[in-house]
């Protein structure tokens, strides 16, 4: 085993990522010469909180922050169990053939070593899934959770951190800045972004779109009301 050791797929970070409230809000929640707690990112869909998580667990990783990064998706207790069971024979050197027990010999092995160590659970669905698989407190990890949820369960002894829509204003420097600024194409920002309800995955969509077909913001609020003027009357013929 050799250290620092990384674990799982971690996502790479958007272009032209903003830095947004909640990041300012991860980085207070690990301000200090210790790394450690858990942070909740709560959000809808297509929010960014992924991205957040992704970019605290780059940012620790190259300033050498950590010794151990660990990255799991959180859909189902089985992939837990599963991101678990790899993470613990890589630091352990032991595979388990049964994922509880190498469950249990990865939490083991982050209560009681010095090493630094981030635990990112993406996308919890359900916070029962993770019912005993909670990483333990120490003064040398730290634990981020993305998740839609809100649950009380979630919040007990954690920060809660809630990753909101974008604002008007980050919305149109999302869009000038991945259309490079470009007056041709940037006519209707403001009303492509309140189209699309400043939902940050809707908007680098849109911005993909536009680039690859050559379009203006104003074009693509066109086809986009022809798409929605179209589902809806799809719908309509089927109540008749």
């Amino acid at each position: 085993m050799s250290w620092p050791c990384r674990i799982g797929v971690v996502p790479a970070l958007a272009d032209r990522r903003q830095r947004r409230p909640a990041d300012e809000a991860l980085a207070a929640a690990g301000a200090g010469g210790t790394v450690a707690g858990c942070e909740v990112l709560a959000g809808l869909g297509g929010v960014g909180k992924t991205q957040l998580a992704a970019n605290v667990a780059d940012q620790l990783w190259r300033d050498r922050r950590i010794d151990l990064l660990v990255w799991v998706a959180a859909t189902s207790r089985s992939s837990v169990l599963t991101g678990y069971a790899q993470a613990a024979a890589d630091v352990t050197g032991v595979e388990d053939s049964d994922p509880d027990q190498a469950a249990a010999r990865l939490l083991a092995w982050l209560a009681g070593t010095d090493r630094r160590w981030l635990i990112v659970l993406d996308d919890l669905a359900d916070p029962a899934d993770l019912r005993g698989l909670w990483p333990p407190t120490t003064t040398t990890g730290r634990t981020v959770v993305t998740t839609r949820r809100r649950d009380a369960a979630l919040q007990q002894g954690r920060t809660l951190i809630d990753v909101d829509l974008f604002t008007p204003g980050e919305a149109a420097a999302y869009l000038a800045g991945k259309l490079d600024g470009a007056a041709d194409r940037l006519d209707e920002t403001d009303q492509l972004a309140a189209d699309l309800g400043y939902l940050p995955l809707a908007l680098a969509q849109a911005a993909t779109y536009i680039l690859d077909q050559d379009l203006t913001c104003a074009a693509y609020r066109k086809r986009l009301a022809r798409r929605r003027l179209a589902r809806s009357a799809a719908r309509s013929c089927w109540t008749i």
